[in-house]
């Protein structure tokens, strides 16, 4: 009787081609020079790492206490190396290499990998995007507390507490992510985890200048408004940077509602206009560009006339007050309603007159020559909308302020300024919208140690960089190549999403029979990925 050769089918799908990321930027090298050797482990620090970033771009929803699960019928011998198998990777690895990370320090781990990645892939940055974002957090964590302090007095352990939340449940504690982006692919060079309650006006700039070596600054530093303060102005200072200036500010209100000229007006980009005035805010000279956006000027008109009828509703109220009550004069009546009008935003009071009536001693017909106890006075007056006030609401309407440092208008001219702060967007907003999409796991955490929560953000900041850093690689490289990959569609696009790539290996099997290995499923548009990313090996086309 014939026996049945040994046949063993693995899921392989898009890992290939994460992995080779992964040992192009030698994470794992990088990450068990840093910790340090660990005496008895089967799977290092740097591996399990690698193993937790696989499964954070597995795109299965998969937690990563579950992490064990995920790799049951994947090959994880060829992922990750002889020898380990999916029931070494379990919660517990899991757990010591979260605090094998925090002991190592998560912020200058992170960076060490970041420029590891960098000199593999030596994508240029022109800008740094820096921003914050939050995570909320289950579980019962004692909040006030202070935390551990090293010597650099920088907080060893983050505070999770409540604060304002991005994920909208302030019902929830939460941790802040704080991440500073390249402009090209977004690619992340800095994670720092930061204290729930976490000011950026505080936090933001200070992060900039401890790590200002690390991070090979590009030629400009992009910061929201938050940041924009004299005091960090002045610590921003050898730094090239561009900021929005809050509306807030008194120079800048003025600003924004003034009525200007026509021709003082130059274009910028497509649907962009602006002009530039000098400044030298908090001590510091600047060019503060006024921009306005005839999209956004379409959205805030809607939002205009929302507003309008709201207050039309306010106004009636107080018009009818007014008229409710009695005066003792006619000058009396005009002066509160003078008052109450100049007190609506968009609406003005408009006098008709007053209507007189007198109070009579007793109930019915007043007695001939019966003289009234006195004489009050009504209003009469209809309420209409203040075109002047209006056009002055209408005239900032899809403004908004950017500063610059820089100078020299041919060294940044208007339109860069703009462009770099409108690549904020796409940058480090991307990132944080990536880490809270629903198929990626780590929108909110379970974990039950402080120490560990930060450990676990560097995990999902390093799959952030793997993720950019594989999609700009693959544009780069199929661009350079004049190739293509078949979009949604099934047309020809030099420019996929990584993750449109990841759904295309999805029936990419791997298969043992008798001894031998075999890849299925792998179509040419899948060995054009597999080639241009240099994960041949994981494939078998080595």
């Amino acid at each position: 009787m014939e026996t049945t050769p040994n046949l063993q089918v693995y899921d392989l799908g898009h890992l290939g081609l994460v992995a080779s990321i992964l040992d192009q930027i030698g994470l794992v090298q990088t990450v068990d020079r840093f910790v340090g050797p660990r005496p008895g482990e089967k799977v290092s620090t740097g591996m399990a790492l690698k193993a937790a970033i696989l499964n954070a771009l597995g795109f299965v929803t998969s937690p990563l206490y579950l992490f064990g699960h995920f790799f049951q019928g994947k090959p994880t011998e060829l992922l990750l190396g002889p020898g380990i198998t999916p029931e070494l990777l379990n919660d517990d690895r899991m757990g010591r290499m979260l605090d094998s990370l925090y002991a190592a320090g998560v912020t200058e781990l992170f960076v060490e990998v970041a420029k590891s990645a960098r000199r593999a892939f030596p994508f240029p940055v022109r800008a740094l995007h820096v921003d914050s974002t939050s995570f909320h957090v289950h579980g019962a964590y004692r909040s006030g507390e202070e935390g551990q302090t090293d010597t650099g007095d920088e907080p060893l352990v983050i505070r999770l507490t409540h604060g304002y939340s991005r994920d909208h449940r302030p019902d929830l504690k939460q941790w802040v992510m704080n991440l500073i982006c390249a402009d090209t692919g977004g690619i992340p060079l800095l994670f720092a985890p930061g204290d729930g309650n976490q000011s950026d006006q505080e936090a933001l700039v200070p992060l900039l200048a401890r790590y200002r070596q690390g991070l090979e600054l590009g030629e400009v530093v992009v910061l929201d408004g938050a940041s924009y303060s004299q005091e960090n102005l002045g610590a921003l200072q050898g730094f090239s940077w561009v900021m929005r200036v809050p509306a807030t500010l008194k120079e800048a209100r003025a600003l924004l509602r003034e009525e200007l000229p026509q021709e003082a007006w130059r274009p910028l980009l497509p649907g962009y206009r602006g002009l530039e005035v000098e400044s030298e805010y908090g001590g510091v000279r600047q060019r503060w560009l006024l921009v306005e956006s005839q999209e956004r000027a379409r959205m805030e008109e809607a939002s205009l006339q929302q507003r309008i009828a709201r207050a039309e509703g306010e106004a009636r109220k107080v018009l009818g007050r007014l008229t409710a009550r009695t005066f003792a004069c006619e000058a009396d009546a005009r002066r509160a309603l003078s008052e109450a009008s100049g007190r609506l935003p968009l609406h003005r009071l408009v006098y008709l007159g007053v209507q007189e009536e007198r109070q009579w001693e007793r109930v019915g017909r007043p007695r001939k020559g019966e003289r009234p106890l006195a004489v009050v006075y009504r209003l009469r007056a209809r309420l209409e909308v203040d075109q002047e006030k209006l056009e002055r609401a209408r005239r900032g309407l899809g403004r908004f302020l950017l500063a610059t440092n820089v100078l020299d208008r041919e060294g940044l001219p208007p339109q860069e300024v703009l462009r770099r702060y409108k690549d904020q967007a796409r940058t480090v907003e991307r990132g944080f919208r990536f880490l809270k999409d629903p198929l990626f796991f780590a929108e909110s955490t379970f974990l039950k140690r402080p120490e560990r929560v930060m450990a676990l953000g560097m995990v999902m900041a390093l799959a952030l960089l793997v993720y950019a850093l594989g999609e700009w690689a693959l544009r780069r490289r199929l661009w350079e190549a004049g190739s293509s990959l078949p979009d949604q569609k099934g047309r020809p696009t030099a420019k996929p999403t990584l993750r449109w790539v990841f759904q295309l290996f999805m029936w990419v099997r791997l298969v043992e029979l008798g001894g031998r290995w075999f890849v299925l499923n792998l179509a040419p548009h899948h060995e054009t990925a597999v080639r241009l990313l240099g994960a041949g090996r994981y494939y078998l086309l080595e």
